[in-house]
């Protein structure tokens, strides 16, 4: 289920909501979450509900188990065990045919071809990514003894599948969000959370329907014909898939913090306007801040981060984005965009404290910012290749000896719905506010309230059923 559709905004949330505020047993609202945290995931294909259940009770057993154990070694196997356990779950639906064709191809070029292809018609799971890192942060956090074990499963089991973050996070740890869940004062409906919280579901929903998917309308045909474009073409494709993915993507988190502050939970801030960043470094402070600190806070720093010298610092960051990028899939590419990222916070830690880097402190804050705004869309140029000779062609166009102006290939029919998107999508993203930002007190001027009002009549207007959030193929 969409969170951009009829039936999540009229059907699903209302009869949620009203729910959630009339029920006055702590234990029954928990339930209700639950049940309905079910219900959302099952929408999508209620096969896959038994795997979300069963990584939920493997981790809450083990964490049990691991704080009642005294035995270190045996703390220790049973971390493994959870370990191994969801990293395989997640290995076989994500990754089996990635490995194995990676495997073939290796064999075929080595001149040793194997009898027959190997394919298996495995279907991924919508949000298996980010539950999994959920439900395996905990078991991490409890053997490190940064919190004690849950013993209520019900509490336990709505955290992990509590529908605002289930399928493309924010990546919320637990004691970021099962206190809330349990405390009775969240059932009370609070006015101010409940206003805040449409605010910013409305902004992050027209940040999705009138931006990313306009911008959308204009990239994804043109790239079809990706070997006929001219080099302005090129540009304007990578440039508008930049701020498509942003819009898109920060656009679900603002509609997810929205949608649990109507509830009256707060969760971690994702983004915060991360094309404003003066390097690389900064950008991932400011880009999906939720698994970027996800992936210093459990590969990063166990890996040694920057406490052994310079060169296993570069190694270390340089293995935390090429595992972050095969997170986002199993494909070359994202490898391949890990790798792109890694050497960059190489780069800019090796260039700390030189000469090189205080004279680029001396430029100017735009033009820091346009300069990492073009690396970053270099790298999503691997991010949006369905394959390493898509990324190839691609750049080729980009980067051609013979430059060519010309918009053939962009429908008349979206080209000028694409500019006026890109238009916005570049005013906001680099002059705008974030969404954090914006002023609570404006809620209550009848300008800002008819403003709201006008984005999400704006939106209904241009609901689509073939739009779903970029972030939910990973």
């Amino acid at each position: 289920m969409l969170f951009s559709s009829f039936e999540f905004i009229f059907i699903f949330l209302p009869l949620v909501l009203l729910l959630y505020f009339r029920i006055p047993s702590r234990k029954s609202r928990l339930l209700m979450v639950l049940a309905s945290s079910y219900v959302f995931y099952g929408f999508w294909n209620y096969k896959f509900i038994a795997l979300l259940l069963f990584s939920t009770l493997v981790d809450f057993l083990l964490g049990i188990r691991i704080h009642e154990t005294k035995d270190q070694s045996a703390k220790k196997r049973l971390l493994w065990i959870s370990i191994i356990i969801n990293l395989g779950v997640l290995g076989y639906f994500k990754y089996c045919n990635f490995f194995v064709e990676s495997a073939l191809g290796l064999a075929r070029w080595l001149n040793f071809p194997p009898g027959s292809s190997f394919h298996l018609d495995v279907v991924l799971p919508i949000g298996i990514s980010f539950y999994t890192f959920i439900s395996l942060s905990y078991t991490i956090d409890v053997y490190l003894g940064r919190c004690k074990p849950h013993r209520d499963l019900l509490a336990y089991a709505g955290f992990v599948a509590f529908f605002p973050h289930l399928v493309a996070g924010p990546l919320i740890r637990h004691d970021e969000l099962v206190h809330q869940l349990e405390d009775p004062e969240k059932g009370r409906f609070n006015p101010s959370s409940f206003a805040e919280g449409i605010q910013l579901f409305v902004i992050g929903l027209s940040k999705k329907i009138l931006i990313a998917d306009r911008l959308a309308d204009g990239v994804n045909p043109v790239l079809k014909v990706l070997p006929y474009l001219s080099t302005l073409e090129a540009w304007l494709c990578a440039i508008g898939y930049s701020f498509q993915l942003y819009f898109d993507f920060s656009g679900y988190s603002d509609m997810a913090v929205g949608l649990a502050k109507m509830m009256n939970v707060r969760f971690p801030q994702n983004f915060n306007s991360p094309y404003k960043a003066h390097s690389i470094t900064e950008f991932w402070q400011r880009w999906h801040i939720s698994l970027s600190n996800w992936l210093r806070d459990y590969l990063y720093i166990p890996l040694g981060g920057n406490r052994n010298g310079p060169m296993k610092t570069y190694r270390n960051l340089l293995l935390t984005m090429l595992l972050g990028g095969l997170w986002h899939g199993a494909n070359w590419v994202f490898l391949l965009w890990g790798a792109f990222h890694g050497v960059l916070l190489a780069i800019e830690r090796a260039l700390q404290d030189t000469v090189v880097e205080r004279r680029l402190s001396k430029l100017p804050g735009p033009l820091k910012a346009l300069g990492t705004f073009f690396l970053v869309t270099m790298g999503w140029v691997f991010f949006r290749s369905p394959d390493l000779a898509f990324a190839t062609e691609w750049f080729r166009h980009l980067f051609s000896k013979s430059p060519t102006v010309s918009l053939h290939y962009f429908e008349p029919a979206f080209r000028d719905r694409f500019f006026v998107a890109l238009f916005f999508a570049a005013m906001i993203a680099w002059f705008g506010k974030n969404t954090s930002e914006i002023a609570w007190g404006r809620m209550k001027s009848p300008r800002f309230a008819w403003a709201m009002a006008l984005l999400f009549i704006a939106s209904l207007a241009f609901f689509s059923k073939n739009s779903p959030f970029l972030y939910f193929q990973f």
